[in-house]
């Protein structure tokens, strides 16, 4: 039973440090607050890329 325990707190120890700071990082992206800044990003390079002097 004390292993029962045991394993139990080492298993809500690994989720509690690996599964927040996932969720932190992964919250906006799921709430598609970043990409609209991403979609800026490639606007602007697309943009900025410099033009050819052979085009017609």
């Amino acid at each position: 039973m004390i292993i029962l325990v045991g394993l139990c707190l080492a298993v809500m120890t690994f989720l509690h440090w690996v599964l927040e700071p996932l969720e932190v990082v992964m919250t906006p992206l799921l709430q598609f607050k970043v990409i609209p800044w991403i979609l800026l990003m490639v606007g602007v390079w697309l943009f900025a890329a410099p033009v050819s002097k052979d085009s017609h």
